[in-house]
């Protein structure tokens, strides 16, 4: 059976399998479920007013047969519509998918057909106390329906949601499921950041350095923000983690922190040798470096007589071929696992 640990701060949830694999996800709270569920009801109250010009039109045409299909009609929507949605739309409705939420099971997995009608037919419980419009000074004569109870509350819903890790309402509780934030479309592509001085800051990193999972899911997550970012904005985030790293790595602390992200990102994903750090400009200025490279000391030849030729062994190294690094136990790189996935 599946552990699982909630973190206080942001939500998220571990489940550890019995496989030992630990699965992440971040549950979506009472009010992010909140705007799904008003966007849900926005849709079926059009539904609703289509279906009522509909049966008009049919009572003018047909007679009675007209509000009875539309009877039938709101007995579906009220009962049945987020149960229909989340059993062909894999724990999603149209507002939980426009807001990025889906409805999964407490272990991780994707919830079934029975599932999905037991937690939405519990969905009146969470409404309850009812009040009455006069209960808000909302009045229209003498009516009867003003003194009627019949706004929802939701008391009881939020109630339950805060007093559980996972923020479960009676629904959720009884039909063992939990609804979270789904973050497949968080991590793009591989990016591009093979630029001079970013190779040159990768050729001053270990060669047989490789990030942790955590470590390469936070530099996948800041070079696909990257772009989104102010340039001041890139160096404090990436200060948080470049300080610690000139330590362990004895580079210059005054180094740029985005340079630096930016070269463990391309060491994590894109190569894993000095094949291309070999091309990197050595005098590539950057912050905190000036690498200085001094050409060779070529005779000159004088005029009247043959060159003279360098031997071979008297060329210096820093403009000799460079031999790409050989590494053929290495496994090649992979992008970390997105969350709610191993």
């Amino acid at each position: 059976m599946a552990q699982d640990t909630v973190d206080p701060i942001d939500g998220t949830i571990s489940i550890v399998t019995p496989e030992n694999i630990t699965f992440h996800y971040h549950v979506a709270g009472p009010f992010q479920r909140a705007m799904a569920y008003l966007i849900d009801i926005g849709i079926r109250t059009l539904i609703l007013i289509i279906m009522i010009i509909i049966a008009v039109m049919v009572v003018l045409q047909i007679g009675e047969i007209g509000v009875g299909v539309f009877l039938v009609t709101q007995f579906l929507l009220s009962w049945f519509y987020g149960a229909i949605f989340e059993t062909y739309m894999n724990g999603q409705t149209p507002g939980k998918r426009l807001l990025g939420l889906r409805a999964v099971t407490v272990d991780g997995k994707p919830i079934n057909a029975m599932q999905a009608v037991m937690r939405n037919l519990m969905r009146t419980a969470d409404t309850y106390p009812l009040v009455a419009p006069a209960a808000f000074g909302i009045t229209w004569g003498d009516s009867a329906i003003m003194h009627t109870s019949l706004l929802p509350t939701f008391i009881i819903g939020l109630a339950v949601m805060s007093l559980n890790k996972r923020y479960q309402r009676i629904g959720d509780l009884i039909a063992g499921t939990m609804v979270i934030l789904d973050h497949k479309k968080q991590t793009q592509g591989l990016h591009d950041v093979r630029q001079p001085a970013v190779l040159y800051v990768a050729s001053l990193l270990p060669l047989n350095y490789r990030p942790d999972q955590s470590m390469s899911q936070a530099l996948a997550h800041f070079i696909d923000q990257r772009n989104r970012l102010s340039q001041e904005r890139r160096d404090e985030i990436a200060g948080r983690l470049s300080k610690p790293l000139c330590r362990q790595f004895k580079l210059d602390s005054n180094i740029n922190p985005d340079l630096l992200l930016q070269a463990l990102y391309y060491r994590a994903f894109i190569s894993d040798g000095q094949e291309e750090v070999a091309q990197a400009a050595p005098m590539a200025t950057i912050a905190g470096y000036q690498a200085v490279s001094y050409p060779p000391q070529v005779p000159q030849p004088v005029f009247g007589q043959p060159p003279v030729l360098m031997p071979p062994a008297a060329v210096p190294p820093a403009i000799q071929p460079a031999t790409p690094a050989v590494h053929p136990n290495r496994p090649p790189p992979s992008r970390p696992p997105k969350r709610g996935e191993f």
